[in-house]
């Protein structure tokens, strides 16, 4: 066994030292002569005395040092110590050894000597708060791992520490072998299912068997269970320690997987669910169907990782994927009809801030409730606070038109509110941005409709949970089920209210307009929508107009990204930032845009995109969210100057994450 040893310097150690340090370089650099002999006798005399000096002090020292270790411990303390049948040391406040078993000195010392020694030099990456924590601490030594228990002792007026290592070598190798074989459940569904329905039958056989043959590949590199099945959900199950590298390759299936391409030029997209980390197998399943729905939720073409943490995600790059069939929306419709005739009140809400989007949904869905509660008592409400709602002229115009008394504030609708009241929220699936939390936690009945990529964080207590992010918005959805919930509740006003909320959120049918967007405008022109009147809603005055293109003419390049700073806080800063968002994008080279801007103690960033740039992710890093093309996020106590900083990075981590995609593509 190696005897290593702990030299205990002293300051006159050190002088000693360099004394002859000095005498060797004389010696080298000099010509010999007397001279030299001279000062190389005089220097060696003078380290000869200093040693026998100073070596009687240490002596003394050293004795003290042994005296006051030997008076500290009684005789039974220290026969206690002894005895114990683990190493055993006690040090001071200081973190300095003061005494040690034999155990001690063998095993973890291997027979060397280390009184007064701290212990960061016997154990790498020892921390000395750990001693006053008080409590147990895991450390390496060598190849062993100890766990630590730490006691206090009181030697006159000083506090000592005891250390007790108990070796937990063999059960941190158990627990390491536990930990990479526990069972990991992986869900995997076909997302174009219904385009395969529209091509010949030679053509479904010939993706179904390429993508089956694909997933088997692709578990057949690990050790696993597997049932796969294209044409409903695979079910695979693998151990953590192949999970992880699994996870280590981002779902490298995700990218193979759009390489097979549908007739008519689709690429096949996957979404994938994982649940691990669970107490049994059914808890590991019951995650990965929650990640599965979440990763459905987000629009598909991606991998959601669910853990007693939460989620994380892998993919996401493509667009959601177009639901033809409106099976769906029927039943959803007949449900919400159901509720609101047995409802005694019925409450529409939207998020904070609310856009033409959420007004115009609610004016929409009060109308169909209106209808049909024809004939009885019953009364809807839309929550808003006007004096924050960025939809102030399409709620002035259509009160002017109608003159309904729908539109009340949230205090007055909590009063209102009875035992059997039914409480929807349009245009937002999140606790953390409704209108009024204390309406929504005094409803009884609560359903949601909304568009937006789901987010962690959602209203879990949902009747009725209406979510379709591959609409363009929730008027979309809202236009969608009226046909099936009544056929004449939707007149002009309300058919241009819903359109104004279509055309904010695909940008007058640019940006994330499908075929069942359309067909939805198409319904509303057919009730009666003037797209002259609608785009009135989106006017603004002159100064806002000035203000939108300040803020686009300070835009600077980062990349392909344009991010512009608004300097402080103005009146409509909300309305002028997405506006601006949206200007900035038309400039050559832009794929990606952000405005920066101050609204009370927040920083606020909107982010827009064409499609190319997924902006919802690069929000999620900074706490937000939203869609492929449209974001944003809320940042607290912090400076425009960080946010900045912050804001870069996540834009740079999100390009990384792309070039590492595109190269597992590519190979």
């Amino acid at each position: 066994m190696k005897n290593n040893k702990y030299w205990l310097l002293t300051p006159y150690s050190y002088i000693q030292l360099g004394l002859l340090l000095l005498l060797l370089m004389l010696i080298y650099f000099m010509e010999p002569g007397w001279g030299l002999k001279i000062i190389a006798v005089t220097i060696c005399a003078i380290a000869v005395g200093l040693s026998v000096f100073f070596s009687g002090a240490i002596r003394q020292t050293v004795y003290k040092y042994v005296l006051q270790v030997a008076q500290s411990l009684d005789a039974s303390n220290k026969d206690a110590l002894n005895n114990i049948p683990i190493p055993v040391v006690t040090v001071t406040a200081g973190g300095e050894i003061f005494w040690y078993n034999e155990l001690f000195r063998e095993i973890i010392l291997l027979g060397a000597d280390a009184q007064g020694v701290k212990l960061p030099r016997v154990f790498k990456g020892f921390d000395e708060e750990w001693l006053t924590a008080g409590n147990r601490f895991e450390i390496k030594k060598e190849k062993k791992v100890y766990s630590v228990s730490v006691g206090m002792l009181q030697v006159e007026d000083s506090e000592q520490f005891v250390l007790y290592f108990n070796d937990i070598t063999d059960l941190k190798r158990t627990e390491n072998l536990y930990n990479v074989s526990r069972p990991a459940v992986i869900l995997v569904v076909f997302d174009n299912e219904e385009e395969l329905l529209k091509v010949r039958e030679n053509e479904r056989v010939r993706v179904i068997s390429t993508l089956e043959s694909l997933l088997t590949k692709w578990v057949g590199g690990y050790s696993s269970i597997c049932r796969i099945n294209a044409r409903d959900r695979s079910f695979i199950l693998v151990e953590e320690q192949y999970l992880q590298k699994i996870i280590s390759s981002r779902f490298s299936v995700l990218n193979d997987a759009r390489k097979i391409v549908i007739e008519g030029g689709n690429p096949v997209t996957l979404s994938i669910g994982v649940g691990h980390g669970g107490a049994n197998f059914s808890e590991c399943e019951f995650w990965a169907n929650q990640a599965l729905e979440m990763a459905l939720g987000r629009g598909g073409d991606q991998a959601s990782v669910k853990d007693a943490d939460g989620y994380s995600f892998f993919g996401g790059v493509s667009k959601s994927v177009e639901k033809q069939s409106k099976v769906r929306t029927r039943m959803i419709a007949q449900a919400l009809v159901e509720l609101i005739n047995t409802a005694e009140k019925c409450f529409i809400m939207g998020h904070r801030f609310s856009d033409l989007d959420a007004i115009g949904a609610s004016i929409g869905l009060a109308a169909l409730i209106e209808a049909l509660q024809k004939g009885t008592d019953h009364t809807v409400n839309i929550v808003v606070d006007e004096m924050a709602t960025l939809a102030l002229p399409l709620i002035n115009s259509y009160r002017d038109t109608k003159e309904v008394a729908w539109f009340i504030n949230p205090d007055a609708a909590l009063d209102a509110m009875t035992d059997n009241s039914l409480l929807i929220i349009v245009d937002t699936h999140s606790p953390d941005v409704i209108e009024s939390k204390a309406v929504y936690n005094a409803a009884s009945t609560v359903v949601t409709i909304d568009h937006h990529r789901l987010s962690v964080k959602r209203i879990q207590n949902s009747v009725i949970f209406f979510h379709e992010p591959y609409a363009s918005s929730t008027c979309e959805m809202v236009t969608e089920l009226a046909p099936y919930m009544h056929e004449t509740a939707i007149a002009r006003p309300e058919a241009e209210a819903l359109l104004s909320g279509i055309m904010l959120d695909t940008k007058s049918f640019v940006l994330k307009t499908g075929a069942r967007t359309f067909e939805a405008a198409a319904y509303l022109r057919r009730r009666g929508a003037d797209t002259i009147e609608v785009k009135r809603f989106f006017s603004g005055s002159l100064q806002t107009y000035i203000e939108k293109s300040q803020l686009v003419s300070s835009a600077r390049l980062y990349g392909d990204c344009a991010i512009s700073i608004a300097p402080e806080e103005v009146e409509g800063i909300r309305v002028i930032a997405s506006q601006a968002a949206d200007e900035l994008l038309n400039i050559n080279g832009v794929t990606a845009s952000f405005v920066v801007y101050v609204m009370g103690n927040q920083i606020n960033i909107s982010a827009r995109s064409l499609g190319k740039f997924n902006v919802q992710l690069v929000m999620e890093k900074l706490g937000g969210g939203g869609h492929l093309t449209m974001a944003a996020a809320q940042l607290y106590d912090t400076t425009i100057e960080d946010t900045i900083e912050k804001l870069k990075v996540a834009i740079d981590e999100f390009r990384s994450e792309q070039v590492r995609d595109m190269s597992q593509t590519n190979a």
